[in-house]
């Protein structure tokens, strides 16, 4: 099986104040169980239920990274897509985000720079209520590593 490619490549030139993509997701038992393999982060509150019902949360709650780590994938993948670095990172952590319920993830480009773009970023649930902000700092492809792939043929072979 193969990965998927990115379905997009933009480059600063690409990208206007204002653009925005939002990706809708939810947080399953299983992400929770594969990010505490990866993060080594088995805390009750995300894996035992007795526990999490006798915390303020009432019941298990998703690692807040998880939601965090959406914005890799729509960076990496979408907005800006193939060849994007994610270079920094703020966020705060407003709400629990709760297991199989409905979430989306936003980003949104607020300012460009010389070389990087400024998205503002966050989770809300269906009702609109943040659980997480921040802002990212994303260096898009640069326009000449982008005409040269397309001018050799290569980007089409490269997005999906």
């Amino acid at each position: 099986m193969s990965n998927p490619l990115p379905h997009a490549c933009k480059t600063l030139n690409d990208l206007s104040v204002g653009d925005e993509i939002r990706r809708s997701y939810s947080v399953s038992d299983s992400d929770v169980q594969k990010f505490g393999e990866i993060s080594g982060d088995f805390n009750p509150a995300h894996f035992n239920e007795d526990y999490a019902k006798e915390t303020v949360f009432k019941g298990r709650i998703a690692h807040g990274m998880i939601s965090l780590a959406k914005f890799s994938g729509i960076f990496g993948m979408d907005m800006p897509g193939l060849g994007a670095i994610w270079g920094g990172q703020t966020v705060k952590f407003l709400t629990p985000v709760k297991l199989n319920a409905p979430y989306t993830a936003v980003a949104q480009v607020r300012e460009k720079n010389e070389k990087n773009v400024v998205f503002a970023c966050w989770v809300e649930d269906q009702e609109g209520n943040r659980a997480l902000e921040g802002e990212a700092v994303v260096y898009p492809i640069p326009q000449k590593v982008k005409d040269k792939m397309v001018a050799e043929g290569k980007l089409a072979t490269l997005l999906g």
